[in-house]
């Protein structure tokens, strides 16, 4: 049996010439000793049964955008699912749901693109369009969601995946519980997802008012978001911490609907554009309009981005979770920080990107991010123009310590850099050998 199973043929690009990979924002990389892009479930069955030809760990990944070491798997094998991108449809479930099946390599731009033209969506407006299904399935992910949890897998009902023998297996949430929550905590140590199922509802519409505002202290911004908070369905905001201003972005319902209206044209593309830009370059020298009234299609926000080089300014950002009843502090501590730090060096981060988040019963999110049981979090990320800018990496070692070990932030091993032993813990019962790198092994608690 073993050498039927070894000779298992893989049909996908198989590539054993050491080429290093780097992520998006240039800032980290790896050489790989074998790099494979599968094609069918059945090559990623193969590539996890032969560790003569691939060698352990074999690491999956999907568009190489997380700012961290995930991807760093020198001497491994990185999986690639970029070819596993079909949507195979529409369908009910055995509950009566009505659900969309999507392999794990499709990105969340073509995604919903695809929704949109049955009239139905996942209430989760991602921000980054090139994201895969997979990677996020497991993964940390966070929206200010007008009526939803405001975290992609929170929408997953069902999953195929890989284990590590090679098997292909199917966990669903109203059959295997338990297992099933804590696969969505593992970060693809479990297994390599190949599909998802992803619970969906008639498309809505959403509307917008977005303005600037300037306040004289800290506390008096911390108390700025709350009141816009409280006055909307959802809000999501940049908070300019150093000039004591926020970009806010006040979301309210705005009934059924798949297709942003004419009346909120050109005024919708023209704020799409320029809040991409912004993103594209971490908030570096682009202006972003004000329309009020903005009325349109969530899926019309997933926007995508370039690929950059090095020379161009690009997107950095960190990760800390926070429960909404530690907002006002820390803001007033991050504050002080962040003067200080200027000080010492001249260097700020360009804003703080500001999410709220619906926490789950502790079951549904047993582990991780929003594991705290049902209530509300807020993300505070800085963000940089520049991932190797010295004193950005220097401010987001020093700002750990404060975040994590003095604020009890939670954060993210895919979106919080410079961690160490300790700041972020894994359970060790998620993670299999075959599929744990280096990287993810130092958090295994």
């Amino acid at each position: 049996m073993n050498d039927i199973t070894i000779s298992q043929p893989f049909h996908g690009v198989l590539e054993k010439e050491g080429r290093s990979h780097s992520n998006w924002g240039l800032s980290r990389s790896t050489k790989p000793a074998v790099y494979v892009e599968p094609i069918s479930y059945a090559d990623v069955q193969a590539v996890v049964r032969d560790a003569q030809r691939f060698p352990s760990p074999v690491n999956p990944v999907g568009s190489l955008l997380s700012v961290t070491s995930t991807i760093v798997n020198d001497g491994g094998t990185m999986l690639c699912t970029r070819k596993l991108d079909d949507i195979v449809g529409l369908e009910f479930d055995s509950t009566g749901r009505q659900i969309v099946r999507v392999q794990a390599g499709c990105r969340l731009k073509k995604l919903n693109m695809w929704l949109q033209a049955q009239g139905v969506e996942i209430p989760f407006q991602a921000e980054i369009g090139e994201a895969t299904v997979g990677s996020v399935a497991v993964g940390d992910t966070k929206e200010s969601s007008l009526d939803g949890a405001g975290y992609f897998s929170a929408h997953v009902v069902a999953l195929t995946y890989v284990d590590e023998k090679g098997e292909l297996r199917t966990l669903t949430d109203d059959k295997d519980g338990v297992e099933f929550h804590e696969f969505k905590c593992s970060f693809g140590l479990s297994g390599i997802i190949v599909e998802c199922q992803l619970e969906v509802r008639p498309a809505t519409l959403c509307r917008s008012d977005l303005a600037i505002e300037v306040f004289q202290s800290p506390e008096e911004l911390a108390q700025g978001l709350i009141v816009k908070r409280e006055a909307c369905d959802a809000l999501f905001a940049v908070v300019f911490l150093h000039h004591l201003a926020s970009f806010v972005d006040q979301r309210y319902k705005a009934g059924l609907g798949s297709v942003t209206p004419a009346s909120s044209q050109p005024a919708c593309d023209e704020f799409r554009i320029a809040k991409r830009l912004a993103v594209q370059r971490g908030f570096e020298g682009v202006e972003v309009p004000q329309p009020k009234g903005l009325v349109y299609s969530r899926h019309d926000f997933v926007n995508e981005y370039w690929r950059p080089s090095a020379d161009e300014f690009r997107l950095d950002f960190q990760y800390y979770e926070h429960d909404i009843s530690q907002l006002t502090r820390v803001i007033v501590e991050t504050y002080q920080f962040i003067k200080d730090f200027e000080q010492q060096t001249g260097f700020t981060p360009n804003g703080w990107a500001t999410y709220f988040v619906h926490r789950p019963e502790k079951y549904k999110k047993p582990f991780g991010l929003y594991s705290g049981g049902p209530g509300i979090s807020f993300s505070f990320d800085p963000i940089c123009s520049n991932p190797v800018e010295p004193r950005w990496q220097q401010f987001a070692q020093q700002y750990n310590q404060l975040a994590i070990h003095t604020l009890g932030c939670n954060a993210s091993p895919i979106q919080t850099q410079w961690l160490k032993p300790g700041d972020v813990k894994i359970p060790k019962k998620l993670a299999r050998p075959r599929f744990t790198t280096k990287y993810y092994g130092q958090f295994l608690d």
